[in-house]
């Protein structure tokens, strides 16, 4: 099986065009950020799925590469081999936070929330604008009740991106159930 991930990856290397290289540090990331959070942003999913596309493109070529297999993968619900393909990618890109993500996502689905929470930890470690993966969090905390926490990393969801209408939605929801305790 390692073989033929390692001679699937070589060969869609050699199929691929080069991707444009990027990460959670591309400067672009500040102006798009700024457009979401001060009004100014004429399309907010077009502001945010560039924001995504930005985060999914690993300064390594072959991380990227294997980071957008493992979406597949992911999409398609193997699992197992979206989790192989990601353990590569943050082994060979650690700094890849995108990889990290979806690395914390393919483990919650798999019933590991420990796995996915130190995952979730190196992404917000490298990328605290990270709001998917605060919302994700968000998600872990209502699931075991801790609604306070939950209202936190909802605050922080939509500090960096206030147009994402389930967190609001449900900060509103928190807050009224958290009415009479200190907000």
């Amino acid at each position: 099986m390692r073989f033929l991930i390692s001679f699937l990856a070589a060969m869609a290397l050699f199929f691929t065009p080069p991707l444009a290289l990027a990460d959670q540090t591309d400067p672009a990331l500040d102006a798009l950020f700024a457009e979401l959070r001060d009004g100014s942003v004429i399309d907010a999913d077009e502001t945010t799925n560039r924001i995504v596309e930005i985060w999914a493109q690993s300064a390594s070529p072959t991380a990227s590469l294997l980071y957008q297999r493992a979406e597949l993968a992911y999409d398609n619900g193997d699992l197992d081999l979206a989790q192989i393909l990601l353990a590569h990618a943050t082994g060979l890109a650690p700094n890849f936070a995108q990889g990290w993500a979806l690395y914390g996502m393919v483990a919650r689905e798999q019933g590991d929330p420990e796995r996915a929470l130190r995952a979730y930890d190196k992404v917000l470690a490298l990328e605290p604008r990270h709001f998917i993966v605060r919302l994700q969090l968000a998600d872990m905390l209502l699931s075991s009740g801790e609604d306070r926490a939950a209202y936190d990393m909802l605050q922080e969801v939509l500090k960096w991106n206030p147009h994402i209408e389930r967190a609001r939605q449900q900060s509103i929801r928190l807050r009224n159930r958290l009415s009479g305790e200190a907000i």
